[in-house]
């Protein structure tokens, strides 16, 4: 019996101790062209996006490359929720990263959701000790098991890991400097009526809201010039009531916080009517609230010359 004992707590140890290495040094793998790692490998950005699946369908890389003084780099995650854009932006910074000129994604309904994090590509990225802030984040703010801290610790990314030369050759090739390279079709108008809106929301939530507080702090303290912006969405989804209600919401928060601004650098809102961009050309999207390729080509190019503009 005691043997057995030993065994199990001797292969406890162990597990103990891979968990560990994997949730502290992860991160050191040879990074793709996506992700927090790869921003920070560059030691500097000077445009840096960060966003959710609105900035990876929604910002053209070719272009904002061509057209954008600099260098720049697209850091998105699907769902990313302000809470969380704030926690990755103080990690690179203080990772070191110097960044000139940085731009939020302003998309109302990952600012109404409870924290957490629904890509776990960023489990990958980063170390023991933002894990721990994340995993502290959404247990303050939401209904967590132990099931959630299991996969949140344990389990998350095991098979890219295992599979991790493979599967970071094909990412690899998806991205450059955090842009997707890859092109997704438009649709008709008739599929997209076809499409059902994404309903109603109970308001910004308030650990995202102090989110976005978070994010005007961190561009205040690092002399930062600070954009939050809209991506256009499709004309259905901007005649939705409840799109309408909590975008309202969303921009009042940012509009706020503008109004304090204390930073040497600049702080604007850049909201997608904004622009000429056509908004009822089916082409242009491949949902209600993702750009085609030629959406967001068309939507980038027009965003850089008025960031031009700007100047």
């Amino acid at each position: 019996m005691k043997r057995v004992l030993k065994t199990v707590a001797v292969a406890f140890i162990i597990a103990l101790i891979l968990i560990l290495i994997k949730n502290e040094y992860a991160r050191c793998l040879p990074a793709s062209t996506y992700g927090m790692q790869a921003a920070i490998r560059k030691e500097r950005v000077d445009n840096l996006f960060i966003g959710s699946s609105m900035f990876r369908q929604g910002l053209d890389i070719d272009v904002l490359e061509a057209e954008l003084p600099g260098s720049s780099y697209i850091l998105s995650y699907n769902g990313n929720q302000p809470a969380l854009m704030a926690l990755e932006l103080q990690y690179m910074l203080e990772q070191g990263l110097q960044v000139k000129n940085l731009y939020i994604d302003l998309y109302p309904y990952t600012a109404a959701a409870d924290p957490w994090i629904s890509d776990t590509k960023i489990l990958l990225d980063t170390d023991l000790k933002f894990k721990a802030k994340a995993w502290r984040l959404m247990r303050n703010s939401t209904d967590v098991s132990f099931g959630d801290f299991y996969e949140f610790f344990v389990t998350a990314n095991n098979e890219q890991l295992l599979t991790y030369p493979l599967n970071n050759k094909i990412v690899s090739s998806q991205f450059r400097d955090g842009g997707s390279l890859i092109r997704q079709q438009g649709r008709t108008r008739e599929e997209l009526y076809a499409l059902g809106t994404l309903g109603s929301r109970d308001g910004v939530n308030r650990t995202q809201a102090e989110g976005y507080g978070k994010i005007v702090e961190l561009a205040e303290d690092y002399g930062l010039n600070l954009w939050f912006l809209e991506t256009p969405k499709y004309e259905r989804m901007y005649a939705d009531e409840d799109y309408q209600k909590l975008y309202a919401e969303a921009l009042s928060i940012v509009q706020e916080l503008q109004s304090g601004w204390t930073g040497e650098g600049s702080f604007a809102i850049l909201c997608g009517e904004e622009l000429d961009f056509d908004i009822s050309e089916a082409g242009g999207y491949q949902d209600l609230i993702h750009l085609s390729a030629e959406g967001r080509e068309s939507y980038t190019a027009l965003l850089c010359e008025k960031l031009k503009a700007t100047e």
